[in-house]
């Protein structure tokens, strides 16, 4: 039996948990650690293929939806789901030959994947890429197996000049009224001369009309960029916009209230001269609202990349994976710099 003191000091723990999540905001701009040995030794390549998968987490294949799109689950079903998503995903990257990886939600144990090694099966996956991890969903102080550390890692086999996080604007709204996303841009910088500038982003789903963070995050983007490519760099943006992307028909019988996340990227925003390297023959993304049925659950496309005009996409394509290991299909695409 827990005596006072005990007690008083679990919640006087668990408010400061509460406040230094609720108070904290990433900062403008920070360094990124980079981890492992790329295994080429070209570090200004005139030709690079990128790949961009949002992995959710080792638990959004087929069987799972997710309760804030209107599903009912807030994990997946079970372990053994995790492991057979993991499974899938790490076969398909260790079949793929990729010189840079985006990848968007990758995750440290918790409760959500059941303590499995989401990031650790990634790096052991993809021998031979340096690569940097930074979570944008992170419980701060929250003791195990509920200190979430969801985000984004990046790996290059090509050795990486610099890695860094740059803010984008944030949500107003708490989740579980305590934290925030911290959504950023995570930078990889390749070369010394015709430097590459690879960006690999996640930005918000489930803000409103009125709030447009999705908007305020694009515009920062794009300031971002427009700077990098007047510096005579050759900029990518890849990732998981949750932004319409391209005007598809894809068959489905979803009632029009699973799409109340769904909005069209703002086209006059694209910079004069950029490129959209997407694939409008198959889905990105499968809705959440149920598990998956093909045919039955809508799909859009809302992953790809972005390139400044110094920058030739030499082709682009999306694997259908019948969305079996997770929400998303990998989107890969071979660039030149010009």
């Amino acid at each position: 039996m827990l005596t006072l003191g005990v007690l008083l000091a679990v919640v006087a723990a668990l408010a400061g948990c509460a406040v230094a999540n609720r108070f904290y905001v990433p900062p403008a701009f920070e360094e990124g650690e980079i981890n492992g040995t790329a295994s080429t030794t070209d570090a200004d390549p005139a030709q690079l293929t990128v790949t961009t998968w949002n992995v959710g987490y080792g638990g959004m294949g087929a069987e799972s939806d997710f309760v804030y799109d209107g599903g009912t689950q807030r994990r997946p079903l079970s372990g053994a789901l995790v492991d057979k998503y993991l499974a899938g995903i790490t076969s398909r990257l260790a079949a793929r030959t990729s010189d840079i990886y985006l990848i968007q939600e990758a995750a440290r144990p918790s409760w959500i994947t059941y303590n499995r090694k989401v990031l650790d099966r990634l790096v052991g996956t993809l021998q031979g890429y340096a690569w940097s991890f930074s979570p944008e969903v992170h419980t701060r102080g929250v003791p195990p197996p509920f200190n979430l550390q969801v985000g984004n890692a990046t790996f290059s086999r090509v050795p990486l000049a610099s890695f860094e996080r740059r803010g984008l604007p944030l949500e107003p709204t708490f989740e579980l009224g305590l934290f925030r996303k911290g959504y950023r841009m995570h930078i990889a910088r390749i070369g010394t001369d015709r430097t590459w500038v690879i960006v690999n982003i996640h930005l918000s789903t489930f803000d409103t009309e009125e709030d447009d963070v999705r908007g305020a995050q694009v515009r920062a983007l794009m300031d971002f960029a427009k700077a990098e490519y007047a510096r005579g760099h050759h900029v990518v943006i890849g990732g998981d916009w949750n932004l319409r992307l391209a005007d598809t028909s894809f068959a489905h019988q979803s009632p029009e209230e699973a799409f109340f996340w769904v909005r069209d990227f703002p086209k006059d925003v694209t910079p004069a001269g950029w490129t959209w390297a997407v694939d409008p023959t198959e889905p990105t993304v499968r809705g959440a609202h149920q598990p998956f049925v093909a045919g039955e659950t809508f799909t859009l496309v809302i992953d790809g990349f972005l390139v400044s005009p110094n920058v030739e996409v030499v082709n682009v394509s999306t694997a259908n994976l019948g969305f079996d290991v997770t929400d998303h299909h990998p989107v890969t695409a071979t660039l030149r710099a010009k």
